[in-house]
């Protein structure tokens, strides 16, 4: 999966080292860092021994705000569209990056991660659901993977350019400056053509069809009358359409744990890194090529096994690669990255067809909304990711990846209730999600009466 907060506390020095109690029992003027003042936020700012929980913190903090931007943008991008939301965020992580870079003290810096969480899930999502809401089904699963691709690619990018580029402002503005780029090109970025039709603005969508047309060499089929059928996307009443009614509801519970689970074991795994044995830097890369592979494993596996399948079973063998890591002692390093790097790549290809999947349970009408709301649960378990992976151990060395490792297991187990969406149609509104089941369709029209009527009150 992708990680666009890489560059936040970078180069942290770790809390683990056998050296660590012994510095913090010595006065702070009798040592001094092996590394140049410069060389990240830690080293800058001097955040160690009682103060290191704040970094800890900080890459928390990050996920909270996106979390909290991920509900508010899902509502945004749903209101007023897809390609507006990208394009802002876009700009604001670009201006947002650079201020970081100056930034004067810890606190400051901090803040400006916080606020950049909240727009990150701009550059993340959004670009997703617009080309996935281009294609139809057979080429969905390839064009998630052109964006799982160029994520992973970057953050390969980021690794190689860590190696050489050691202090933490240098490298935050190079991480910065290719969102510059991306706004070059903010012409050729159409609005969703699916939002378009459930919005009733089908001048636009013709006029963008024909754009695509001409740029394709192809001519643009006849279009006759396009049914519009809206429902209400006004304020907090938009929410209320994920949990309702039992069928929805049950599926966006299931949803979001197995987001959750995806996102602590995605990042948990990142930041344990250091943990199974190697070179920091080489296991950083293996772990971040495994993601490539990932994104093309899950391209061809997306269409011939299945949605499900491609979420559940890699899953598993995640599930599987964190508990033997926790059992498998230090001393055997190469087992370790090994099974890491297989832990690593299972979580990515979960995490990547998991986006398809749910883009494709969720009806056009709450799709941005509802992927919001499972960006949350994502951000949840990221949050929880840093405090696990390197606080946990403080009680148990073999906690951390044992407690990844079976939460897999569960959250797959509850995933075999939900419906493969492999070859399906999308759905426009939640009424055609409802189509052919009229007791289900009544009960839904009751319960959003009943909820709507709670909340005039």
């Amino acid at each position: 999966m992708q990680n666009s907060t890489n560059c936040a506390l970078n180069g942290s020095i770790s809390s683990d080292s056998p050296d660590f109690g012994k510095r913090c029992n010595m006065s702070r003027a009798d040592w001094e860092f092996t590394e140049l003042k410069s060389y990240s936020i830690v080293t800058q700012f001097d955040i160690v021994c009682d103060k290191t929980p704040l970094v800890h913190l900080g890459s928390s903090l990050i996920f909270v705000s996106w979390a909290v931007g991920a509900v508010i943008l899902g509502w945004i991008s749903d209101r007023f569209g897809r390609r507006w939301t990208t394009l802002s965020c876009s700009g604001a992580v670009m201006l947002l990056g650079f201020i970081s870079a100056f930034s004067p003290s810890f606190e400051f810096y901090i803040a400006m991660r916080v606020i950049m969480g909240f727009v990150i899930v701009g550059n993340i999502v959004y670009p997703f659901i617009i080309i996935s809401e281009y294609v139809g089904p057979k080429r969905r699963a390839f064009a998630g993977m052109t964006i799982w691709f160029a994520a992973s690619a970057s953050i390969i990018v980021l690794g190689v350019v860590a190696i050489f580029v050691r202090t933490w402002k240098e490298l935050t503005i190079i991480c910065t400056a290719p969102f510059l780029m991306t706004l070059l090109f903010y012409r050729l970025v159409p609005e969703s053509a699916r939002w378009l039709i459930v919005n009733g603005k089908p001048e636009e969508l013709v006029e963008i069809l024909t754009r695509i047309a001409k740029m394709n060499g192809k001519e643009v089929p006849a279009i006759g009358n396009i049914e519009v059928t809206k429902e209400p996307t006004e304020g907090l009443k938009h929410f209320i359409y994920l949990f309702t009614p039992k069928q929805i509801a049950i599926s966006s519970l299931v949803q979001g744990f197995a987001w959750v689970v995806n996102g602590l074991v995605y990042y948990g795994v990142s930041f344990a890194a250091d943990d199974l044995g190697g070179s920091m830097y080489r296991d950083f890369l293996l772990s971040t090529l495994a993601g490539i592979c990932a994104a093309f494993a899950y391209s061809y596996f997306s269409d011939r096994l299945g949605r499900k399948k491609t979420v559940i079973v890699p899953m598993v063998i995640a599930g599987v690669a964190c508990i033997a890591v926790s059992f498998i002692s230090k001393e055997y390093a190469v087992t370790r990255v090994v099974l890491g790097i297989i832990g690593k790549f299972c979580i990515t290809l979960s995490f990547d067809a998991i986006y398809t999947w749910s883009l494709e349970l969720y009806p056009t009408t709450i799709r941005g909304v509802g992927m919001g709301y499972l960006q949350i649960a994502a951000r949840i378990g990221s949050a929880l990711a840093p405090w696990i992976a390197k606080q946990l151990k403080v009680v148990n060395e073999s906690l951390p990846f044992a407690l990844m490792g079976g939460m897999s297991f569960i959250s797959a187990l509850f995933l075999l209730v939900l419906p493969e969406t492999v070859n399906e149609k999308t759905r426009e509104t939640i009424e055609d999600q409802l189509e052919g089941n009229a007791s289900k369709k009544a009960e839904y029209e009751k319960e959003v009466m009943v909820l709507e009527n709670k909340i005039k009150v």
